[in-house]
């Protein structure tokens, strides 16, 4: 299906006003019978016979974006709705890969064109649903590339008001967060200081590590039409599996281990990725605290007569490095910025870390 072009003569007849919505007209299950379907599960395993996070990806952007449409009757009144954020996900315990999951979507909050999907992903363990990942998408409606009313959401639950009350909280720390980017604002006196004395500790060689510059890995790929969504561009499912995908690459090299997957924060779609272009997907190791570290994936549009690059994504994978199986904890290499833009970096993953640290404590 390609995008619809909607000119001003007719928008009205499809653009109806919007209404208020109750949870349940949108949401959504989805179960994958990992424990009998051996076929599904096979073209969902990886070699450590676990299951492809990546893969799980594809499915939850997918699943977001059918509730959106749900809910804002969107093809009914001919809006694009498109994958503005994944704003976390969580792994909670592991996703076993002779289990069935379950996956259970619904409308947390509701703004004036944007809307915030939770995701709840569970595994069936003695006959019992167990959560084993959440995930939150912001998707927004668009007319002709402008951004229209949605409906509005009316819970009638404690839980629903809950997570109302929930999802608004983290629309305003999203938009406190975007101002906080190394690219924006100024490191304040302290963050100079902790960059300051991080550089003499490694100009006094007080400190072992590995370069941020040794860390980086890239992919190139070209935009092929299967991976295309209903509107003719790249699934946003597709770039995010790619994105895990590099990152637990980089993880796995940079470590000399196998990473455990913990979260995902706020992976941004700035702009479509059209098909046929060429895509560069680049990963840095930007900060390290004793098993854990974080990875910052850049993607980025290359126009090949030019040169030109255009950012259409960035996002951040936190891992764990596990020594056994009784989760014994072990130190990973610490990553050691050189240049000022590294050190921007490893300022902009402290804060991150820290902040997703924070909220894993809630959970």
């Amino acid at each position: 299906m390609s995008k619809l072009n909607i000119n001003k003569k007719n928008r009205s007849k499809f653009c109806n006003p919007p209404v208020s919505r109750v949870v349940s007209d949108s949401a959504f299950e989805k179960i994958l019978p990992f424990g009998t379907d051996l076929k599904l599960r096979d073209s969902y395993i990886n070699f450590f016979d676990g299951l492809r996070l990546g893969k799980l990806l594809e499915d939850l952007d997918f699943i977001a974006g059918r509730v959106a449409y749900k809910h804002t009757e969107g093809l009914e009144r001919g809006l694009t709705i498109v994958t503005a954020a994944c704003d976390r996900i969580d792994l909670l315990d592991e996703l076993r890969s002779n289990c069935d999951l379950q996956i259970l979507a619904s409308v947390n909050w509701v703004g004036r064109s944007s809307i915030e999907v939770g995701i709840k992903v569970s595994s069936k363990e003695n006959e019992k649903w167990k959560r084993v990942a959440r995930a939150y998408f912001i998707m927004v409606a668009l007319i002709n590339g402008k951004a229209e009313p949605v409906n509005k959401i009316k819970p009638t639950k404690k839980d629903e008001f809950r997570r109302f009350k929930e999802g608004k909280y983290r629309q305003k720390e999203r938009r406190s967060i975007a101002q906080t980017s190394y690219l924006i604002q100024t490191p304040t006196a302290e963050e100079n200081n902790l960059i300051h004395d991080l550089f003499l500790r490694i100009k006094n060689r007080e400190i072992e590590g590995v370069s941020m510059k040794e860390s980086i890995r890239q992919s190139t790929l070209i935009m092929q039409p299967q991976s295309r969504n209903v509107h003719n561009k790249i699934f946003g499912g597709f770039l995010m599996k790619e994105a895990y995908e590099i990152a637990w690459n980089i993880s796995y090299l940079f470590c000399k281990k196998m990473p455990n997957f913990l979260s995902m924060d706020h992976m941004y779609f700035l702009k479509p990725v059209e098909i046929g272009s060429i895509l560069s997907i680049q990963g840095t190791v930007v900060y390290t605290k004793e098993n854990k570290l974080m990875v910052e994936v850049v993607n980025e549009v290359i126009h090949p007569n030019s040169g030109k690059k255009q950012t259409t994504n960035v996002c951040y994978f936190t891992f764990e490095i596990l020594e056994n199986i009784d989760r014994i904890q072990r130190l990973v290499p610490n990553i050691l910025p050189h240049t000022y833009e590294d050190g921007l970096k490893y300022l902009d993953g402290s804060k991150r870390y820290k902040l997703g640290e924070k909220k894993r404590e809630n959970i």
